[in-house]
């Protein structure tokens, strides 16, 4: 079945969604996909042709946008590319980018020509959730419970990463016959599975790495990582920083100041963002990956899981990380895994000592974790299952 998709991001891609990226290359060989966006990001990183910008150098609209787009609404330009396309189907990524979507693909077909553009009334809509999209926006603005609503009867597919996102996508008022589980693929191929060991002598790494965001719980898995260092020797990689968002400014100050006056801030390294294959070639030097998710105060949850997670979970790091919504779908305690309880400092350091006091346990996990992985989160399958979902349209 030969298929084009049309896929929207407002911004194609902060070096943060590298899982978006994967969404789309993954799909097989009968899709074209096309990506309509506001602008782009990083295009040294996450080049795939076509590419559908409303600004920037690369844009037809480049001229025209200085002086006369500027002011046009982008979901608009995706509904005017769709009448050029024709794809059969909008794949719209983000809660709030498939309701503006839905609502500007009801109005009649731009630039009339002389004949009828049927097919383009013809395109089925596919959104995605993601994490900030369910809870954080709901509870900041009571409103998009209604956009919500009014957009899950008019859409025809809604994914999410697990059971616990769609969980409360069905909440928001999505049909359940609409609603599907779709994991996140990652590139397992390019992920080399590299079970961790450790030599006598030399400190126990540990890594953590995201945007600075109250979610992430870098404070808690900091906290935790001082008591663990009274006894044992660490070393800490921080790979991250703030994003253009209050909340992430003020993340980073409180880390840093922790940082300023704990005795684990002389074991800490700041790196900054980095790529994805700086973040692998920096992770190959460290034993474990700690991600201590948390349901900020805002509401705003990871969702899903965090793909960090995954993907260090797939190279062959052991994890510890929370119980925090899908993230044991990912991580099964004790199997693949451990998990403390959200903001549990105390259990987030017991979590580390039961690795550390025991890494002949390590090879086991991440055997476990790495054969999970490869069933329910392998890229190269999950491009094919999102096909066959489109196919069901």
């Amino acid at each position: 079945m030969s298929l084009t998709v049309a896929h929207s991001f407002p911004v194609w891609l902060p070096q943060t969604q590298t899982w978006l990226y994967n969404q789309v290359r993954f799909l097989p060989d009968d899709v074209t996909s096309h990506i309509l966006c506001k602008e782009t990001q990083h295009q040294d990183q996450f080049h795939l042709p076509n590419i559908h910008s409303l600004t920037g150098p690369s844009s037809r609209f480049s001229r025209l946008t200085t002086r006369l787009f500027r002011h046009i609404d982008y979901h608009l330009f995706v509904r005017y590319k769709c009448h050029r396309l024709k794809p059969g189907i909008l794949h719209s990524h983000f809660g709030p980018v498939g309701w503006k979507n839905h609502r500007v693909m009801r109005l009649p077909p731009p630039f009339r020509s002389g004949k009828s553009n049927s097919r383009s009334g013809k395109t089925k809509q596919v959104v995605t959730f993601y994490g900030q999209d369910v809870d954080h926006l709901p509870k900041v603005n009571p409103a998009w419970r209604t956009r919500y609503r009014d957009m899950f009867r008019r859409v025809d597919l809604v994914l999410c990463e697990g059971s616990f996102m769609a969980s409360k996508v069905e909440a928001l008022g999505c049909p359940a016959d609409k609603l599907r589980v779709h994991h996140l693929g990652v590139d397992l191929d390019a992920i080399a599975f590299q079970p961790r060991t450790i030599k006598g002598g030399e400190p126990f790494r540990v890594l953590m790495a995201a945007a600075f965001r109250p979610k992430k719980g870098f404070l808690y898995g900091l906290k935790a990582l001082e008591k663990v260092g009274r006894h044992i020797d660490l070393e800490v990689t921080l790979v991250g920083d703030a994003i253009d968002d209050p909340a992430s400014v003020r993340e980073k100050r409180q880390i840093l100041a922790f940082l300023a006056q704990s005795p684990l801030g002389k074991r800490v390294t700041l790196t900054g963002f980095m790529t994805a294959k700086q973040l692998f070639e920096i992770a190959r030097n460290h034993h474990i990956y700690l991600a201590p998710s948390v349901t900020a105060e805002d509401g705003d949850s990871e969702g899903g899981a965090p793909v960090s997670l995954i993907e260090m979970a797939a190279g062959g790091m052991p994890v510890v990380s929370s119980n925090h919504c899908d993230i044991p779908e990912v991580i099964q305690h004790g199997h693949s895994g451990l998990l403390a309880n959200e903001r549990d400092i105390d259990g987030i350091a017991s979590c580390l000592e039961k690795l550390i006091s025991d890494p002949a346990s390590w090879a086991a996990m991440v055997l476990n974790a790495r054969a999970f992985l490869e069933k329910e989160y392998n890229a190269v399958t999950q491009g094919e299952k999102l096909y066959h979902l489109y196919g069901t349209l």
